[in-house]
């Protein structure tokens, strides 16, 4: 980053620490474009999305008194974006309307090439990632995202409990997430998510 660039966003962070709407303003309109893009790229929504974008930061504006102390406030705002678009995607699993909205989407055969690309990559190191799961981990995961059993069926099939499924289950979930995590940028890890949560 330019010094000249890097000297004006110090600035800027100390003035909105003060409480400044001037340089809050100047933020939100350099960094909106990039979050709201992430966020209508997984939600195909712009409502969703632009609802996203200022609840970020809306966030930012709650926590200003920190932001003197960053030493990377694009990283920062990396971190804040991710776990509120992970959250909203979490609550929204369950919303057929939504699912089937991002079903349609990820499974399209008009997507362009590049989005195509990106889930033929994102897809690929979701199954790098579960071959490295422990054997009992890598069934259960492998039984309910490809055979589509639910708990009680891989229970009855393994002959285990259903709570001992459940816990392979989040066990294996949290390995590929910190797996995809050290290896995607934040558009590529925020699809990631949809697939291994049975979105896509």
């Amino acid at each position: 980053m330019p010094a000249t660039e890097l000297y004006n966003e110090t600035a800027l962070l100390t003035n909105l620490a003060r409480g400044d709407e001037a340089a809050f303003r100047t933020l939100f309109d350099r960094h909106w474009d990039n979050i709201y893009g992430v966020a209508y790229a997984l939600t195909k929504s712009p409502q969703v999305a632009e609802e996203m974008v200022h609840d970020i930061f809306l966030k930012i504006w709650q926590h200003r008194a920190r932001l003197p102390e960053l030493k990377n406030f694009s990283d920062y705002l990396f971190i804040i974006a991710r776990n509120h678009i992970i959250s909203v995607l979490r609550k929204k699993i369950n919303e057929q309307p939504f699912t089937g909205q991002l079903l349609e989407y990820f499974q399209a055969i008009g997507g362009s090439p590049e989005e195509q690309l990106l889930y033929r990559e994102a897809e690929s190191l979701v199954q790098k990632a579960v071959q490295l799961l422990p054997p009992q981990q890598h069934t259960v995961y492998r039984l309910s995202r490809e055979q589509g059993l639910n708990q009680e069926e891989i229970a009855a099939r393994l002959n285990i409990s259903v709570h001992t499924v459940k816990s392979h289950m989040n066990k294996a979930l949290h390995f590929i997430r910190h797996y995809l995590q050290m290896h995607t940028g934040m558009e590529a890890y925020m699809i990631l998510f949809c697939i291994i949560s049975g979105l896509a």
